[in-house]
């Protein structure tokens, strides 16, 4: 009986194998790096939206109040330059900003017509160590 040679090898070798392990080694490595990376970014976001959160919370209470300058003429508030300045007392990290001359409409010293308003920029910061973490603006009416 003879032998018959074969010449059909299929099949991999063990340098293919080891090649394609270490090829998906490092697309595995390179992947797996993506995840922290995105956690990351996730819980910055989450905070950012929460402080922002935070910042139009405080804006919308203030909007609800009604305003006349002899309230803010009051010694909770500061004059600063242009602005009245006030730090609440419920919202210690928060800074209160209102603008005293109106951004559009008549002077104030003028007689205002029925039915027009005079709008004051509001400004709200919010602040960690000293640093501002969020803004937020608005319009309130000071009759």
């Amino acid at each position: 009986m003879s032998k018959r040679k074969t010449t059909d090898e299929s099949g991999l070798t063990l340098v293919e194998i080891l090649a394609s392990l270490v090829i998906l080694g490092i697309v595995f490595v390179a992947f797996m790096t993506i995840f922290p990376q995105m956690t990351l970014f996730n819980n910055r976001t989450e905070t950012k939206l929460e402080t922002m959160n935070e910042a139009r919370i405080v804006l919308e209470e203030y909007k609800d109040m009604k305003w006349k300058e002899t309230v803010l003429s009051e010694a909770r508030f500061k004059s600063d330059g242009d602005w009245w300045t006030e730090t609440p007392d419920n919202a210690p990290n928060a800074i209160i900003k209102i603008k005293k001359t109106p951004d559009e409409g008549p002077p104030i010293t003028s007689e205002l017509k029925p039915g027009v308003v005079r709008l004051h920029k509001l400004h709200v910061k919010l602040m960690k160590d000293d640093r501002i973490i969020s803004e937020s603006f608005g319009y309130i009416q000071v009759k």
